[in-house]
């Protein structure tokens, strides 16, 4: 089990009076792919650009989450033939996560395994070598649904990454490599055993620029907030989706695209969502917008400028709304607050 100690410094109020500690905030984006027009813009603007404009969003966090859906490795030789789409990263591409700073990958996707065995084993060794953390695939089917576990301070996390999307073969078994399946049950007996922790659970789930999760989606994340889950963290559609407060659960159906290379007339902007712990409780979510579009721009990451955010979070808002959950807006950013 892939597990380490983070401790937080208490910061001091009053000088020798009043110590406090400080939330922990763990920072999560949605979908990375270095292809296309991130490649472009690295080309004509450097290769730290598109990147710098979310430094300080992310030196804020104490940890940060995104889902990588790529392979990294130097291999042309074992691409799959049977996709349309086939993403690939060079090691060299990691470094723009380097820069501002992101821990933990989420690797459970349908496009981990577009180099097969050889592309898994590469992108096992190159994320190593960087020395990220990355969970949701492993060489068999206890690896692959291992939780990766953290402390800070006075809160314990347990994260996971699973995949609705994806054929059969690129699952993991108990005799092959692969990524995480969308198990309910075996997730629910998971969460129960880690109850000691906050669990956490990315889903790579939904459908592609749907801007409404399915009933059925709806209906497997009220399950797993029942069961032990505290926050699901969604991705795949490519657009955001509304937010639900379930009981005392964050769902978060589709955060969006986070640096992904596409230029399609379907992109929105994406979300950011800064999650807010104290001694092991959801205390505070706090939505940042970044911008997705990018048909008529050069792939520059960034935070929304005022105007835009606010436009932005209203369509969230309403789709929040239908789920249930009223999101308060302030300067640019939207929090849901939990007792």
């Amino acid at each position: 089990m892939r597990f380490f100690w983070i401790f937080i410094i208490l910061l001091t109020i009053e000088s020798n009076i009043i110590h406090r500690k400080r939330f922990t905030k763990i920072l999560v984006g949605g979908d990375v792919m270095f292809n296309w027009g991130f490649t472009e813009s690295r080309k004509r603007l450097g290769e730290y650009k598109v990147v710098e404009g979310l430094e300080r969003l992310f030196s804020e966090a104490d940890f940060r989450m995104v889902n990588l859906e790529t392979p990294v490795s130097d291999t042309v030789e074992t691409i799959d033939q049977n996709k349309s789409y086939v993403f690939n990263a060079k090691p060299e591409d990691l470094s723009l996560l380097k820069k501002i700073k992101v821990d933990l990958l989420f690797l459970a996707n349908n496009h981990s395994m577009d180099y097969g065995i050889k592309g898994f084993d590469d992108t096992i060794k190159n994320l190593n070598n960087e020395q990220f953390y990355f969970v949701g695939i492993g060489k068999n089917i206890s690896e692959a649904f291992t939780p990766f576990q953290f402390e800070f301070s006075d809160s314990s996390f347990s994260v996971m990454s699973v995949s609705e999307i994806g054929e059969a073969r690129l699952f993991a078994t108990e005799g092959k490599a692969g990524i995480a399946s969308l198990n309910l049950p075996k997730l629910k007996k998971i969460a129960d055993k880690n109850s000691e922790f906050v669990n956490l659970l990315a889903i790579h789930w939904g459908v592609e620029y749907s801007p409404v999760p399915t009933k059925v989606q709806v209906k497997q994340a009220h399950e797993l907030i029942d069961s032990g889950f505290k926050v699901i963290m969604g991705h795949h559609p490519h657009i955001p989706q509304g937010i639900e407060k379930y009981k005392n659960g964050l769902i978060i159906y589709s955060l969006g695209n986070f640096l992904f290379g596409s230029k399609n007339q379907f992109l929105n902007h994406n979300l950011t969502v800064m999650l807010y712990f104290e001694d092991n409780k959801l205390i505070m979510a706090e939505i940042i917008p970044i911008i997705g579009k990018f048909q008529n721009n050069e792939h520059v990451l960034r935070e929304l400028n005022y105007q835009e955010a606010e436009e932005f979070l209203i369509e969230i808002s309403v789709l929040s709304e239908d789920l249930g959950t009223k999101i308060q807006l302030k300067n640019g950013r939207g929090y849901i607050r939990f007792d």
